[in-house]
C-alpha cells in the first residue's frame, strides 16, 4: 500500500503543474467567464498563483480517494495538512527570492511552482501513509481542509485588503471589471508580480 501512495502522489506532480499552468490562462481565455474565477487565476496577484496549486491539487486528491484505500478521515486529514504546504512554500520562495534580488524572473517563478507542488506531493505521500489515528489530529487536518476550501472559494469573490491580493501590475484586487482588461487577457506577462 505503502508504494502505491507514493506512486499516486508522484503521479500527481505533472497533473497539478500541467492543470495549475492551463488555469493561469483559463480565466482569459473564457472571455472571462466569472464562474471560472473560481479556480483559475484573475489577476497576477500572488494570491490568485495560489489557487493554481490548490485547485489542481484538489482535483488529484478526489480521484486518488477513489483509488486508494484508506481510511477515510484520516485520508482526508492528511490532505487538510498537505495541501497547506504547496501555497506556504510558493510565498516564502517568491517573496524570499525577490526581495533578494529586487524583482521577480520568470523562469525562478516557475521553479517556484514546480518545487512547491513536488514537496507537497512527497510529504503528502508521508502524511497520508502516517495514517492519523488520533482525534484530534484528523480534527486539525480536516479543519485546515474546510478553510483552505472557504478562503480559495471566497477571497477572489471577495478580497481582503492585503498586498498578496493585489495585482502588482495594476492595484486591482479580485476580479477586474471587464472594461480594464486588456485585449490580450489578464495576464499580460506570466509573472507572478512585474
Amino acid at each position: 500500500m505503502d508504494r502505491s501512495i507514493l506512486k499516486w502522489e508522484v503521479a500527481g506532480i505533472p497533473f497539478v503543474v500541467i492543470l495549475g499552468s492551463v488555469l493561469h490562462f483559463a480565466f482569459a481565455w473564457s472571455g472571462y467567464l466569472r464562474p471560472l474565477a473560481l479556480v483559475a487565476a484573475v489577476n497576477e496577484s500572488v494570491w490568485e498563483h495560489l489557487k493554481l496549486a490548490f485547485w489542481p491539487s484538489l482535483l488529484w486528491t478526489l480521484m486518488e480517494c477513489r483509488v486508494l484505500k484508506i481510511d477515510a478521515r484520516s485520508f482526508w486529514a492528511a490532505k487538510g495538512f498537505a495541501l497547506l504546504l504547496a501555497p506556504i512554500l510558493i510565498v516564502i520562495i517568491f517573496y524570499g527570492y525577490t526581495s533578494l534580488l529586487g524583482r521577480n524572473i520568470i523562469a525562478l517563478d516557475i521553479a517556484t511552482f514546480v518545487i512547491a507542488i513536488t514537496a507537497a506531493q512527497l510529504v503528502s505521500a508521508q502524511l497520508v501513509k502516517a495514517n492519523f489515528q488520533t482525534v484530534w489530529l484528523r480534527t486539525i487536518g480536516i479543519a485546515l481542509l474546510v478553510c483552505q476550501l472557504v478562503a480559495y472559494s471566497a477571497f477572489t469573490f471577495h478580497t481582503p485588503p492585503f498586498a498578496m491580493f493585489e495585482d502588482p501590475r495594476n492595484g486591482i484586487r479580485g476580479i477586474p471589471a471587464v472594461e480594464t482588461l486588456s485585449p490580450s487577457g489578464t495576464h499580460g506577462s506570466d509573472s507572478l508580480d512585474d
